[in-house]
């Protein structure tokens, strides 16, 4: 999820559940909590290949989350000395948690072992901004705009998350059904797919990309829910058998790439050089060119990536 959004989770919660238990100091402390996992955002400073690949990994892992939470708690006692630091600790280690949570539920995944692993679950049900999501969340901020409303903070934020948990299960649902949308697709094209994947779309949970893998030819299709309908949206070949990309991939950053990407395409341009991007990334509704996109030159010396 976007920082907003993030920030938003905090906000809504500790207005909703702590404000009046805590102090109003609960707010400041969840919505900064919020956003503490994305400190290893911090590893794009450090540039190279690896940095997208080091995104939510040190800083989303529940192994290391109670030790940036305790962190937090202590450096907030400076700020809020009134609030004990159990309970400074406490506001932190759940704004991680719902920022991990609200990281799980899009499509980018999360390293929640680091470092005793590299599984990446994800549960893909909302695109990596959704506006009507952040739009709820920010309803009670912007309600309380209005003086005679200002005393309901409290239910307003309560009305708020109960409708963030029904919207997410709607998209749950509606993910749920473009599964079942795209086996039909499949089935009714004779396809016999050794990958399948719905990816949410931006703009609303009522549009998904669906992904099938027929050897190293991808299907695209546009899943409209809950009409059920799947609209062709083209195909990709992937090169995964050409030698060239058989080097790339055996590099150390193209093993860890084909462990990150979801449906990886891997092509050979012109001048020589081998690309690899994931559709994952690569939006049907959006008409953008593929991002996180490597090239690699592939040669006598080894293999460089030249450009991420």
């Amino acid at each position: 999820m976007d920082p907003v959004t993030h920030t938003l989770t905090g906000v809504t919660a500790a207005n909703a559940f702590f404000r009046r238990r805590v102090g109003p100091g609960a707010v400041p402390i969840l919505a900064v909590a919020a956003n503490l996992p994305d400190l290893d955002a911090s590893s794009y400073f450090a540039g190279g290949p690896r940095a997208l690949l080091l995104r939510r990994t040190f800083g989303h892992s529940i192994l290391l989350m109670p030790i940036w939470a305790a962190a937090l708690a202590l450096v907030l006692g400076f700020l809020y000395p009134k609030i004990r630091w159990r309970g400074r600790f406490a506001l932190s280690l759940l704004g991680c948690a719902i920022h991990l949570f609200f990281d799980l539920i899009n499509s980018f995944g999360v390293v929640v072992l680091w470092p005793l692993g590299d599984w990446r679950p994800e549960l893909a049900i909302v695109f990596i901004i959704d506006f009507i999501l952040t739009g709820l969340l920010a309803a009670p901020l912007i309600a309380v705009v209005v003086k005679r409303l200002r005393p309901h903070l409290v239910a307003l934020s309560r009305a708020s998350v109960a409708a963030v948990a029904i919207y997410l299960a709607l998209c749950g649902i509606s993910r749920a059904m473009a599964g079942r949308t795209l086996e039909a697709a499949a089935a009714a094209r004779g396809i016999t797919a050794s990958f399948t994947y719905v990816f949410p779309e931006p703009l609303g949970p009522h549009r998904w990309r669906g992904i099938l893998r027929e050897g190293d030819l991808y299907h695209l299709y546009m899943l409209h829910e809950p009409a059920g309908r799947a609209d062709p949206a083209g195909e990709v070949r992937t090169f995964d058998s050409d030698g060239r990309v058989e080097e790339a991939k055996r590099s150390p950053v193209g093993r860890s790439l084909e462990a990150f990407f979801k449906a990886p395409v891997w092509t050979v341009r012109d001048d020589g050089t081998v690309a690899a991007y994931d559709l994952r990334f690569r939006t049907l509704v959006l008409d953008r060119k593929a991002v996180f996109e490597y090239v690699f030159r592939v040669g006598a010396d080894g293999d460089e990536v030249i450009s991420w």
